[in-house]
């Protein structure tokens, strides 16, 4: 066993382990790279190493090759599969920690940009600036103007928790339909995703 490195150094090793990760049933290699969205030689690449390092095991059915996590491997069951599984829980986590460090509580928060895009929970597509896109939605202007006073708070425990810097936007519910918010309202109909509350 030589560590991490050889298993999580390369984003195509990270791209096969999410898609093996989340699968049910072994796959087969082109089932990977298909989920995987990689190129057929990286994700064979990939495979290949994995299975090398013991991390993932390769079943042989006629002429395909089955791949899945090695239950046995330290690493697999110790490192890999719960940072993973943290991964999975990204949204969720950063709905508590807004809901914590913002007061008086926004009736809804919506995140957009790379975040928001990315095929991953909380993983942002290559070469994107680490930036949290963060609207969050109040009752009244008055609920929206205290909220600034928790600004500094929440960008801060944004940072230390996630290593993101954030840009966030308050609104309420009054001025929401504001002409100067219509190009964010079209951007969070396109790729936001609601991380709690519910929109009017």
């Amino acid at each position: 066993m030589q560590g991490l490195t050889p298993i999580l150094g390369r984003q195509s090793h990270l791209a096969v382990l999410r898609v093996i990760h989340h699968a049910d049933t072994p796959l087969s290699g082109r089932e990977v790279q298909r989920a995987s969205g990689l190129s057929n030689r990286a994700a064979m690449q990939a495979l290949g190493n994995l299975t090398a390092e013991g991390v993932l095991l390769k079943t042989v059915q006629g002429n395909a090759h089955f791949f899945s996590g090695n239950p046995r491997h330290y690493l697999w069951t110790k490192a890999v599969r719960p940072a993973l599984d943290a991964e999975v829980g990204f949204w969720d986590d950063l709905r508590k920690t807004v809901r914590r460090h913002m007061h008086p509580k926004p009736e809804a928060a919506i995140v957009t940009g790379p975040l928001a895009r990315s095929p991953e929970p909380g993983v942002r597509p290559p070469n994107q600036k680490d930036i949290l896109e963060i609207h969050l939605l109040f009752a009244t202007g008055r609920l929206r103007l205290q909220a600034y006073r928790s600004l500094d708070r929440l960008r801060e425990n944004l940072r230390a928790r996630y290593a993101l810097d954030s840009r966030v936007t308050f609104m309420d519910i009054r001025t929401m339909d504001d002409p100067e918010f219509s190009p964010l309202w079209t951007r969070i109909a396109r790729e936001g995703i609601l991380v709690f509350g519910k929109l009017p």
